[in-house]
């Protein structure tokens, strides 16, 4: 009973963390919109009216990004959107939206942290620190902040190292199939490039393991196991986004160069790229503790430390990326460096948790104990301090003479006046937010020109494109065009709608094969003009192989949970039979 009264007394602790971080947004009513708002929360509101309506395409966008078409959430965790998309459907409020998402995210981050802390045998006061102090790191921060998406993987991502710790501590059995492959699955449906990284990082873990294994075969049947538990949970996200590349896709925009997103070590306040000075300390902490006492660490302190110390100068200005990019020209697709200290924010906190947890337990004296617990309670607080800070300065702008947050620069403003952005940013009707601005970003567009940058062509055509036409969904979950092609006289027409290799196009009631119309470099559809009115309906034909990826996930689910459910069930009987036991005593 102890045990699970501290373990609720840290995890109270960590939901009172994350309430303080959305403690600027509360007290303010502060919507915070920045860079990415607009792509995430069309992507949300797509889902959003997908479940309110019943008109369900996983492909297509039919609500969202302007009825458009284009396929998004299949190329960008849609597990997660939709779940997203049903709390939105509840709230019904960009705000409270806002507010449920970044408190998911905290305490998240807290709470997996936490329990890889303690899945490495730290104690409970040094793991609940741990927790703590991830909250408030950058990556984490940068999702509230900027709605940087990388953010909400790094909340999840303590959640890998569970079983990659559980690697090198048991040898007997180092690897349960279950808990890696479903932890994998958990984050390839939230963000992909942060389940890449996750399993980059794991494979020192895996080495180590492997080495010190007492079944090697036994462990390497498990690990397939686990690859194949992942795959059959994440199937449909695999499928969909192998058949969506069958196209030609434009990509994210390439960085110029990496050194510009690089991360440092300083002494001052702590900002996406800065460390700052109490996790800059910390890093420097567990530099000096791996290379002075080499011989006395563990194991697990090895990889941990060694793994983390390597991504941390992986993804500091300091590595000769741009030397590198020379060569590769593909790694500017990275971007941002600072998606690659989520592995270091993870493994060196973890690192100095050990470290610190060693030295207290070193020491017997009581008072010593007592004043390095407290001694962490202050590092942690001034930790989520400085995060807190950089949430508030974001959430002050909502109520100031430019309530869109100064980061939106590729985003179009359609409307000066701050009390009619924030009355559309707060109405009932989700959709009056997309009409004070709107962002040409061109992720996952077909091109058949190999175009790299197609922000300019997106603009054009889609969001303001001249034909005046109306749009709406079918019963069968297609978009529905109509217009009245006298009102141009040129010789043909461009659609506001993106075709794709499985699209169909419907005109008039005839169905078109691509010889019939033509596209522009962007996918957008091109037909003759007739001089008449026009109905054009535009749908998705999903392949036989995704339909069955979705069987096979729906099956892996059901099976996991009926699992699930019997080993809860087995441990209260298990628990029920010792109870009697002691009665009976």
């Amino acid at each position: 009973m102890q045990v699970k009264s501290k373990n609720i007394k840290s995890l109270s602790i960590i939901i009172i963390f994350a309430i303080f971080f959305l403690s600027p947004q509360i007290f303010q009513r502060s919507l915070i919109v920045a860079n990415d708002w607009l792509f995430h929360m069309n992507r949300y509101y797509e889902t959003s009216m997908q479940i309110q309506t019943g008109h369900y395409n996983y492909f297509q966008s039919l609500f969202g990004f302007n009825q458009s078409g284009r396929i998004i959430n299949a190329m960008y965790g849609a597990d997660f959107a939709y779940f997203a998309g049903a709390i939105l459907s509840l709230v019904k409020s960009w705000f409270h939206f806002q507010l449920i998402l970044n408190f998911l995210c905290f305490f998240s981050a807290g709470f997996s942290m936490y329990l890889l802390a303690k899945s490495a045998r730290i104690s409970e006061n040094v793991s609940l620190f741990c927790g703590i102090i991830y909250m408030g790191t950058p990556l984490v921060i940068w999702w509230s902040t900027t709605q940087g998406f990388t953010g909400v993987g790094a909340a999840f991502l303590p959640f890998a190292f569970i079983p990659a710790v559980k690697m090198v501590q048991n040898p007997r059995n180092p690897i349960q199939p279950l808990l890696f492959g479903g932890v994998i699955a958990l984050l390839l449906s939230i963000h992909v490039f942060t389940a890449f990284l996750a399993v980059i990082a794991i494979i020192p873990f895996f080495c180590i393991g492997f080495y010190r294994a007492k079944n090697k075969i036994v462990m390497l049947i498990n690990a397939m196991l686990a690859v194949i538990i992942a795959i059959c949970l994440s199937m449909n996200t695999f499928v969909a986004m192998l058949e969506v590349q069958s196209n030609t896709l434009i990509m994210p925009l390439v960085a110029r160069d990496l050194y510009g997103g690089g991360t440092f070590l300083s002494t001052g306040a702590m900002d996406y790229n800065n460390f700052g000075l109490i996790l800059s300390t910390l890093f420097l902490i567990q530099l000096v503790v791996t290379i002075s006492q080499w011989k006395e660490l563990t194991t697990l302190e090895k990889v941990i430390n060694v793994t983390g110390l390597l991504f941390l100068i992986v993804s500091s200005k300091y590595f000769p990326w741009n030397h590198l990019t020379d060569w590769f020209p593909s790694l500017l697709s990275i971007q941002f460096l600072r998606r690659l200290a989520a592995i270091p924010l993870v493994l060196l906190v973890l690192g100095f948790g050990i470290t610190i947890d060693r030295g207290i337990q070193m020491v017997r004296n009581i008072h010593f104990k007592k004043a390095s617990l407290i001694s962490l309670s202050v590092i942690a607080l001034l930790s989520t301090t400085n995060g807190w800070q950089l949430i508030e300065n974001q959430a002050r702008r909502w109520n100031s003479s430019e309530p869109l947050s100064g980061d939106t620069r590729a985003a179009e403003i359609l409307e000066d006046d701050e009390n009619k952005v924030r009355a559309a940013l707060s109405d009932s009707d989700l959709s009056k937010a997309f009409t004070v601005s709107q962002k040409p970003t061109s992720d996952y567009l077909p091109t058949n020109t190999n175009l790299q940058n197609g922000y300019s062509a997106y603009s054009k055509e889609i969001l303001h494109n001249d034909l005046t036409l109306s749009k709406e969904v079918t019963p069968n979950s297609e978009l529905k065009l109509t217009w009245d092609s006298n009102q141009s006289d040129d010789e043909n027409i461009l659609l506001p709608v993106i075709i794709y290799n499985n699209s169909y196009v419907e005109l008039n009631g005839k169905m078109l094969s691509s010889e019939e119309y033509s596209l522009s470099e962007i996918g957008s559809l091109i037909l003759p003009n007739n001089h008449q009115e026009n109905t054009v309906i535009v749908g998705y034909n999903p392949s036989t192989l995704f339909s069955f990826s979705l069987f096979i996930k729906f099956i892996s689910m059901a099976l996991l949970l009926m699992y699930l459910l019997y080993q809860i069930l087995k441990k209260m009987k298990k628990t029920s039979k010792q109870k009697n036991k002691r009665t009976r005593r």
